[in-house]
């Protein structure tokens, strides 16, 4: 493993702890709203940031750190990532119903038109709720 890659790893690593903390002691709305001041939406792009390296990181984390429903924390922590890097992004929430079975929820990040994690078959698979903003919160 690189210094760069070990770098994103401990980064994404201690975003994800974080953040899963953080969604078991505070409600939803205080954990976005904190999430997007620790992030806000950089002027310029970074030009040394590695959108595949931020998602790899995060991802690794989450399966080395998350037992269940990773997929919140791990679409918080690469809004984080990709917004402090200038780079734009959105979180989406969604719900779906698959064959009459139990309601099941799911977030992804979108970012220029692309889903970065999440998985693809999300936006296909699950009915989007009102997109969480700094506004809605």
């Amino acid at each position: 493993m690189s210094g760069r890659e070990r770098q994103a790893l401990v980064r994404g690593s201690l975003l994800i702890a974080f953040l899963r903390i953080g969604l078991l002691l505070l409600p939803f709305r205080v954990l976005l709203r904190a999430a997007q001041r620790m992030a806000p939406v950089a002027r310029t792009r970074s030009a040394r940031f590695d959108k595949d390296l931020a998602v790899w990181a995060v991802s690794s984390a989450a399966r080395r750190f998350l037992r269940k429903n990773p997929c919140l924390t791990q679409a918080l922590a690469t809004l984080v990532l990709f917004r402090r890097a200038g780079v734009p992004a959105e979180l989406h929430l969604g719900v779906a119903r698959p064959d009459g079975e139990d309601l099941t929820a799911h977030a992804w990040v979108e970012s220029e038109g692309e889903v970065v994690i999440g998985g693809e078959e999300s936006v296909l698979e699950y009915t989007p709720l009102t997109t969480p903003d700094a506004g809605d919160v």
